[in-house]
């Protein structure tokens, strides 16, 4: 396959790999099966398989964000995804964890990002999608997030998950992207364009260094230590020309 590494600016040495994968699928005649790749990677990873390398794509559950591919030889061939599901509660006396915390603590192990998925933190569950091989490190070494004991078991049961998202109408002068982190994170517009161009945001997995940028209904929004945010619609616009939008927070 041709590389057009012109389509997919400022991700070249992603794309690279991609093709390297293949060819190493294509030579061995083998299943090659990817690390766990971002949201924003698997929509290249999606753009340049197309109809044209037979693969499986999968996070674990259904609406994973991040997922791993088997890139396979033939079209009817059966492909494992070697996605572990390890699950855990813990007591929430000494504070409620949260996303950042179970992942700070994983990382802090020494395991590399692409070989887990999602987190998924609900109430006093904890459940994270891991590659296969980590399974019993995991296991016998994540023992303890900040002052919460926890002991992980393997999962055989389906995941299903629903993020929580609160919601509240804001209303803004425009839908620019500046604008809506400025009122998103409740910051000024001049912080707002700092973070943008300093590539702390990110619109549906995108970095977006434009601050000018026009979002769309249904927009995802990630703001660098402020978190994520759902743009989802315009309810109205007020007498002063100014839109009432439906917005909300990622629990």
């Amino acid at each position: 396959m041709p590389i057009h590494f012109e389509h997919y600016r400022g991700n070249e040495k992603f794309v690279k790999r991609i093709y390297d994968l293949i060819d190493l699928m294509e030579r061995r005649r083998r299943i090659v099966v990817t690390p766990f790749f971002a949201p924003d990677e698997c929509n290249i990873c999606d753009a340049i398989l197309g109809h044209q390398i037979p693969y499986r794509k999968s996070g674990g559950y259904q609406g994973a964000e991040r997922c791993r591919y088997a890139l396979l030889p033939y079209e009817d061939e059966l492909a494992d995804l070697k996605i572990t599901i390890l699950k855990a509660t813990y007591s929430p006396q000494f504070g409620k964890l949260a996303h950042p915390d179970v992942l700070g603590a994983i990382l802090n192990l020494g395991i590399e990002r692409e070989k887990i998925g999602d987190l998924i933190v609900k109430d006093n569950e904890l459940i994270i999608f891991v590659d296969e091989e980590i399974e019993n490190y995991i296991v016998c070494n994540l023992t303890r997030i900040k002052r919460s004991n926890v002991h992980f078991k393997r999962y055989e049961g389906e995941v299903t998950y629903e993020p929580q998202i609160r919601y509240e109408h804001k209303i803004v002068s425009s839908l620019r992207l500046d604008v809506l982190v400025s009122s998103f994170a409740n910051i000024s517009r001049k912080k707002a364009q700092e973070l943008i161009r300093a590539g702390l945001v990110k619109v549906n997995h995108v970095i977006l260094e434009e601050t000018s940028y026009l979002c769309n209904n249904n927009s995802a929004i990630s703001i660098r230590g402020h978190g994520r945010f759902y743009f989802k619609e315009i309810v109205k616009t007020t007498k002063k020309d100014h839109l009432v939008i439906l917005a909300g927070k990622y629990q």
